[in-house]
């Protein structure tokens, strides 16, 4: 509602429900022909690997299409999706959750990670801050408690599950670091790789928790992207001081951090060329604003490369299987146009996806392109 009282048509977070719960819903063969279409343009943009970090996990039309398309022999990427993370699960959940993972081993398919949202975005000012947005009052919100995340969290961890927690605010970032690090006190020592998703907000004082908790660092490059909404909506509700490190992938590198580069697909684009490019530059493709915004951020392009490669495959605990072209690795590759840590950053969008292999087998192929 706004300052009068009247509603504004706007529906901020979960009540967008409100709507999309009375949307028809889509059948078994829509659902497949969606997944077919999808996994056809993450090949084009050269992606052999995605982790799907919807909330809730999949629906069962969803799963349905990606079994479907493993079982012919279809599916052109590998894909990691996530279980729903709910308060106070049972035992008998969380064991059916392993199990789901366990019922696809060695397959393309794997389960294995929770994912939660702790709290909204800066835009729609529901982001959870440390301090109030800039001209305004509120901090925006958390939608778990600090005590009822931190539960949760531990009975997750002590399943062997991994968490993966939404949080973009400086708060949220710190409440769940806390929650990850009572985990570890309550349930002891062992590989965790829990994952903060977005972090786009931290507090400068909570970087080093990263590393010292072994906490992944699931940022997504493109958020850095200065376009007229960053930079007229975004940024100016952070204010200066907070906007100065927003998205700043760099303190991620120099705090230790493993950083795992994700694109937030289909809020953004997933091609991962932009997002090089603007981890890089911190310019539009158009090369706005000149110099980039607060080019002190910026990273290298062998360093977002890694991120992507490397990183992201430590983020799912399969450094050993991919991530490297390595012997003994998997046959995962993309073959480009253009040699892209010979290229200036700001010639990087030149590069072009000229054939893509999954496990050894063409996946995207471009109509130009000969061997």
């Amino acid at each position: 509602r706004d300052a009068a009282g009247e509603p504004t048509g706007l529906l901020k977070e979960a009540a967008a429900r409100l709507v999309s719960q009375l949307l028809p819903e889509v059948t078994a063969e829509e659902t497949y022909a969606i997944l077919m279409e999808e996994m056809d343009s993450a090949s084009s943009f050269g992606l052999t690997s995605l982790q799907d970090a919807s909330e809730g996990g999949l629906t069962d039309n969803e799963r349905g299409a990606v079994m479907r398309a493993l079982a012919e022999g279809r599916l052109r990427v590998r894909y990691r999706a996530a279980v729903p993370f709910e308060k106070d699960p049972t035992p008998a959940q969380l064991a059916s959750y392993r199990a789901l993972d366990d019922s696809v081993r060695g397959t393309l398919v794997s389960y294995g990670v929770a994912k939660v949202m702790l709290d909204g975005t800066v835009d729609a000012r529901t982001a959870a801050m440390l301090e109030p947005y800039e001209g305004f009052a509120e901090r925006g919100l958390a939608m778990w408690t600090p005590d009822d995340l931190k539960a949760t969290v531990a009975a997750y961890d002590k399943a062997g599950l991994q968490v993966q927690v939404h949080a973009i605010g400086d708060a949220a970032v710190r409440m769940t670091l806390d929650a990850f690090e009572n985990a570890a006190a309550v349930n002891g020592p062992r590989d965790r790789r829990h994952r903060i998703e977005h972090i786009e907000v931290p507090s400068i004082s909570d970087l080093p928790r990263f590393r010292k908790l072994g906490v992944i660092a699931s940022t997504q490059p493109i958020f850095a992207l200065p376009d007229a909404n960053t930079l007229q909506n975004y940024a100016p509700l952070l204010g200066p001081a907070r906007a100065s490190h927003s998205n700043a992938f760099k303190l991620f590198d120099v705090a230790g951090a493993v950083q795992a580069f994700g694109s937030d697909y289909p809020v953004y684009p997933m091609d991962p060329l932009l997002g090089i490019y603007t981890a890089a530059t911190r310019q539009t493709p158009q090369g706005r604003p000149p110099g980039g915004w607060y080019p002190e951020n910026r990273i290298s392009v062998e360093a977002a490369l890694r991120h992507y490669t490397r990183d992201a495959a430590y983020a799912s605990f399969e450094e050993q299987d991919k991530g490297t072209l390595s012997a003994g690795s998997l046959a995962d590759f993309v073959v480009l146009s253009e040699d892209i840590l010979a290229l200036a950053p700001e010639q990087l969008l030149k590069a072009k996806v000229l054939l893509t292999v999954m496990g050894g087998r063409e996946t995207h192929r471009a109509q130009d392109f000969m061997p």
